[in-house]
Parts: C-alpha cells; structure tokens; sequence
C-alpha cells in the first residue's frame, strides 16, 4: 500500500498558516516523499480565513487530492469551514484546552469516529514563548512530535527565512517549537496510525512554486525583457524573475500600468530580444489594443494570465478557469495568437519555454493561461538538464548585416508559402522597417488596398493553418489499455490544473474496470480540432470539465468541430476534486440511453 498522507493548516490569514504548509512541504520533500501543495487565502491583507495543505506520497500525485487525514484548526472558523470534512479516522489538532476561541464538540467527534488533541497553541506563544506570532511554529512543533516530521528540518528552514532578522528571532522560534513538542510529549497519547517515513533516498528534484517555475522557465528560454504591472496573482512571477534574469543580462522592469508593460515587452521584442510579460484577467483586458498590435505587427510575445476569479476585481486570490474566451478572441479583428496551458508545476516550467520556441516560430503572441492554484501549488520536479533545453530553443530567423543580403531584396512582410518571413532589428539588420498597428504591404508600408488586405490577411492566418500537425506534442493523449478500434465507455477532454485532477480520477476508474480515453490539450487555441473529434469518436459520450461558468472550451469544441461535450461546470473558487469527476463520470457512464436521447 502506497504512503498517501494529507496534513492541512486552515486558520485566520496572518497567523502562518501558508508558512506551516510550506515549511511541512519542504520537511516531506527531505524524506524523499512526493508533494503536491493547495493554498487559498483571503485578498485582504490579513485576517479572513486562509488555509495551506501538503499532500505527500512515496508514488507520483497528481492532484490535492479529495480531503485531508490531519487538520490543524488555529481558530474556530477553521473547524467549522472543515468540520464536514473530518470523516471517520481523520485527526484534528485544535487550539485548545485554553487559549483558542473554541472548543469542538466531543461527543460529535467521537460518534463520527475523529481523533482530536489539544494543544494549547495560542497559550503557549503567549506565556511560554512570549509572541503570539509564533503560534504556527508551536503548531509545527506539535506536528513534528505527532506525526514523525523531522525537526531539524524546520529548524533549518527557520534559520533560512529568519536569520536576516537576527539570531534572537531564530531563538524564539526554536522555543516555539520546543513548546509544542515538550505539550505534546507530556500531555498526549498518540492513537492515531499516521507518522512519516524514515527518510528514503533523495531524488534529484528541486522545489517549486507555479509562478517560480514560470520565472525559471522564461530565464531558461533566454527571455531578456520582462515588463508588468503588480497584479494578484501574477505578481510573483516577476518578484522571482527579478532574482535570477539580471545574472542573465536582463532586465525586469515594473511598468506604471499593464498597457505599458505590453507596450514595453512589444518595443523590446521589435529590438530583436524575447520578452514577456505576466498579468491576471483586468491585465488582459487592458493589453488587448497592442496584443493585436503585436499580432498586425507580427512581433514575438509571451503573455503570462495567471487567472482569477472575475469579472471585474472578482476573487483576486481565487481559483478559476474563465479567462479562455478573452485570450483567444478578446481583440477586436481577426488577429492570430495562441493559447496555450500547463496542468501542472512541472509543465508551468517546461510549457513557458515553449510558449517562447511557438512565439519566436510564428512571430505572434502567444498567451500562456495558468491559474491561482496553480501559481501556489508547489512540486518537487526532477532537475532539468539545462544545457539540452537551451541546445533545442527556437530562435526567430533574423537577417543580419553580416549575410550579405541586398537590402533591396528585403521584405519584412514578404507573402511566402508558409506565411512566415525572416525578421529585421534595429542596428542588427542592414535596412529598417515600420512595425505599425496599420494595415501594410511587404515592405511595411501603410496600404488598405482590397488586393493588399486580402493577401496580408491570408499570409498572417496561413502562419497558424497547421499548428496542430506541427505540435503534436502539446496534445497528452490518455488511452489506457485501450486496444486499436476498441471502444471506449466514454472521453474525456480537460485542460489546465483541471486535466492533473481528472487524470487521477480516471485512473481510480480504470481500476473499477471503465475503459476511458482521454485528451489533455496544451494547446487550447487554434483549437486542435483533429484531436478532439478523434478522441470523441471513440465513445457515446465526451465530457468537459472546467473550472468556469458557462463551459469556454466545450463551446470552442463546439464552434470548431462537430463534438456536442457534455459539460461540467464549477465556478466556485477552488479547483476540482478528483472525486466530483469521477462521480460525474460514472453517473455519464451509467446514463447512456438519457445522454444520447
């Protein structure tokens, strides 16, 4: 049996609890386990409940999972939110006997089968420790003693985010933790079965956030530009690019509102460099007007929408899936621009580089559609060779001075068979162009003549005509044991952190004996309309689940082929769980004669 150990922190925003979910992620990552992070809080600066959950297993893990095994509850709003989750055999550790603002009602516990320890947190920060603030590192202490976590591990990672602030603020936290440990030892009898394994042998992996992965992907593709706006929840990217881009000679650049930092990341890219940028859902809105500039222009251009709850201001902090109809067609006019997405940490790293090799292929903009999960969600990945990643970069064709090219020869917008013509650059190149939002000839210049349009419009749209042939790779398909010409019980089509969770309910599924094939598309526009009517002509019934209201890519589905999906919607604010999916599939499957009808 597979080690499969969820522990959450859920208390008030302030109190450190996404700090104990972190320091627990790295402590389960030093056993050499694998992890998988959730985090939500609250858009107010503090207070507002706010929690932090580290799944961890001795197997790869695919999503947060359904639950959690252990909760730790600050205050009382933690437990009531969590209280319909405590099931039989799950453990809460409260802020109790004294001290909290609550006390669980036992007799309910007890029937329910929950196992509940007191460990006055809140008491112990205050009295023994003398700082209420380290109430989460008493918490830690507890969870160290508890369950098996190794505490020099947190005692480095204190030393690590502390010792700038001087050896007396380590010292305190050492207390706390020692407070928490020295309760639990003198006042609880452990009878819960959940303790961490002896530390197996550690894996060549390194941690990251999503929106860490993303900084170390575009510094990795070479991106030499980043320019943006201070956004929730894209802010981070930049804060870590900043970190590791100026090693590279580059530059982050805050800009005084999201059109400039599109203008900024259009201007550097027209200078010959890759650049990006990374806003949210009202980011895209505003950078509309110049990701058509860039698309008329045929600039190269990376747009990173970590996506929010919306509309509007919405839910700054929150999960959600509905920004796909304002990246593929929010522009006015027929632009060219891909949509890509990741499903995972792994491939926020990877599919960022990519979204570079597409942009400098196609010389267009291509917008990349994480989400507030995912920017969170922390992973241990494999190392990557960084060396063949950069061997296997896409770089724009550029004509340069030293080719000895007769300038006159050279059309920047030239009509070719592919629809793709070799760039200029300012000082690079031996003559220049006007990169303007008007319509132009070959040579650049302003033209509006029918012909003209005509010819420059089917050249731009000839670029994308067979993406999908070309990039097969950004298609994951899912078959199982499916055998040539079998049929399936039903399909699946899901994207985004949504694809990482359905890929696990599909395979609790497969082992109840359904026959399931599955698409995860990383590439969401052009839809890859091929792939998906292949994949839906292998059942009765295609299922699209999304983390939005009204079902943005089954109603693409719908526009760019004949598949009639099925749809299922969540706009919550929180991912899915794999449990919905797989209850929503086996109710399709046991449905068929009502589907079909």
């Amino acid at each position: 049996m597979a080690f499969d150990l969820t522990i959450k922190f859920a208390g008030e925003g302030g109190e450190g609890v996404i700090s104990a979910g972190d320091f627990t992620m790295r402590a389960a990552t030093y056993l050499g386990l694998e992890v998988v992070t959730f985090k939500s809080f609250p858009a107010e600066i503090k207070g507002g409940y706010a929690l932090s959950q580290v799944r961890m297993s001795d197997e790869k893990i695919l999503s947060q999972g359904d639950g959690f095994q252990i909760l730790f509850a600050f205050n009382g709003e933690a437990y009531e939110v969590n209280k319909p989750l405590l099931k039989p055999g799950t453990v809460l550790v409260w802020d109790g006997p004294e001290g909290g603002d609550f006390e669980p009602e036992f007799d309910w516990l007890e029937k329910q089968g929950v196992i509940a320890y007191a460990v006055p947190m809140s008491k112990l920060a205050r009295e023994e420790v003398g700082a209420y603030i380290t109430k989460n590192m008493v918490a830690l202490g507890a969870a160290s003693e508890l369950f098996n976590i190794p505490i020099d591990v947190y005692k480095e990672q204190i030393v690590s985010k502390f010792s700038k602030k001087g050896q007396d603020v380590v010292e305190l936290n050492f207390r706390a933790l020692d407070a928490g440990i020295n309760w639990v030892k003198n006042n609880i009898k452990k009878v819960d079965p959940y303790r961490l394994p002896e530390r197996m042998p550690r894996k060549d992996v390194i941690i990251l956030e999503g929106n860490e992965a993303i900084a170390l992907g575009a510094a990795v593709a070479g991106c030499k530009v980043f320019a943006a706006y201070p956004i929730t929840p894209a802010t981070t990217v930049g804060n870590y690019l900043s970190e590791i881009i100026l090693k590279a000679n580059g530059y982050v650049y805050q800009a005084e509102d999201e059109i400039s930092s599109m203008a900024i990341v259009i201007g550097a890219s027209f200078s010959g460099v890759k650049a990006m940028t990374a806003t949210s859902g009202p980011g895209i809105s505003l950078m509309q007007e110049l990701i058509g500039l860039a698309s008329m222009a045929e600039i190269p251009a990376v747009i990173v929408d970590v996506q929010r709850g919306g509309p509007s201001t919405g839910m700054p902090t929150k999960h959600d899936q509905a920004d796909l109809y304002a990246a593929a067609i929010g522009g006015h006019g027929d632009g060219q621009r891909i949509v890509i997405a990741p499903t995972n940490v792994e491939e926020n790293f990877y599919l960022t580089i990519e979204a570079f090799n597409l942009a400098e292929r196609y010389q267009c903009p291509v917008l990349f559609l994480t989400d507030a999960s995912l920017s969170l969600r922390a992973e241990a990945i494999p190392t990557p060779n960084i060396k063949e990643i950069q061997s296997k970069l896409i770089n724009r064709p550029l004509i340069t001075k030293d080719m000895n090219v007769d300038p006159n020869e050279i059309l920047r917008y030239k009509v070719t068979e592919t629809g793709i013509a070799p760039m200029l650059a300012p000082g690079v190149s031996p003559k220049p162009y006007a990169a303007t939002g008007l319509e132009h000839g070959e040579d650049s210049s302003p033209r509006t003549s029918p012909d003209v349009r005509t010819r420059m419009m089917e050249k731009r749209f000839r670029k994308l005509k067979n993406i999908e042939d070309e990039n097969q790779h950004l298609l994951e398909w899912d078959l199982g044991d499916l055998q040539e010409g079998e049929k399936a019980d039903i399909s699946v089509i899901a994207w985004g952190l949504t694809a990482s969770i359905t890929k696990e309910a599909i395979q609790r599924l497969r082992k109840k004996g359904y026959k399931i094939a599955a698409l995860y598309p990383k590439l969401l526009y052009p839809v890859p309309a091929k792939a998906i009517e292949k994949i839906a002509s292998m059942s009765d019934i295609t299922l699209v689940p999304e983390a939005n209201y009204t079902g943005q890519f089954a109603r693409f589905i719908r526009m760019y082929t004949n598949v009639k999906p099925v749809q299922f919607n969540i706009y919550r604010g929180e991912p899915f769980i794999p449990a919905e999916i797989e209850a929503k599939i086996e109710e399709l499957v046991g449905n068929k004669v009502k589907v079909n009808a």
